[in-house]
């Protein structure tokens, strides 16, 4: 019988499940920023940064609507995501956070400080918006109201294909946030 082990790679603990490892991860590294294979990934250019900022733009501006029906919780998912991109474009911020045993980073910005730190990451600060002229309407990720401040949460993880005796890899960014609509006055 082959026995299984689940090694912690943050520490030198080892667990004989998974479930058992994520236990131990969750309670003893949870806000882990060290990522052990981090040598090994390659520090993307200016122009590839620019490109996948651009693909989350445009990605995060169409799904913002005009109207009551285009409101609410809203889920993207971009395939073919870089690991290293998503690293520099979210290591440096004070959510950042990285799970090993699921191999999946997480970077959550959450109000009107969240809104500022994701103009600046992706270097435009008309992202969280989108105006339509002709009926004086905006879409918008909804950061903070009268209720409370609200996530917009940013995941990296890492799939997993397995054909034919071949191993498959891609990274996989997925975003979750709140939209909403409302007017505004042309200045």
């Amino acid at each position: 019988m082959i026995t299984c082990t689940f090694p912690c790679l943050l520490c030198s603990k080892i667990y004989d499940t998974k479930k058992k490892l994520q236990s131990h991860e969750r309670t003893k590294h949870k806000n882990n920023k060290s990522i052990p294979h981090y040598h090994i990934l390659d520090k993307p250019s200016e122009e590839i940064l620019s490109f996948y900022r651009d693909a989350i733009i445009i990605r995060l501006k169409s799904s913002l609507g005009f109207n009551r029906h285009s409101i609410g919780k809203k889920h993207i998912v971009i395939d073919a995501f870089p690991e290293s991109v998503f690293l520099s474009l979210f290591e440096n911020e004070n959510s950042f956070k990285y799970i090993p045993s699921q191999r999946k980073y997480q970077c959550i910005l959450e109000g009107a400080v969240g809104g500022e730190i994701l103009k600046s990451i992706l270097k435009y600060d008309q992202v969280i918006f989108r105006k339509n002229k002709n009926t004086s309407t905006k879409g918008y990720i909804l950061l903070e109201d009268n209720d409370g401040q609200y996530k917009l949460t940013f995941i990296w993880r890492q799939k997993e294909w397995k054909e034919n005796d071949r191993l498959f890899l891609t990274g996989i960014l997925s975003i979750n946030f709140i939209t909403n609509s409302g007017g505004f006055i042309n200045e």
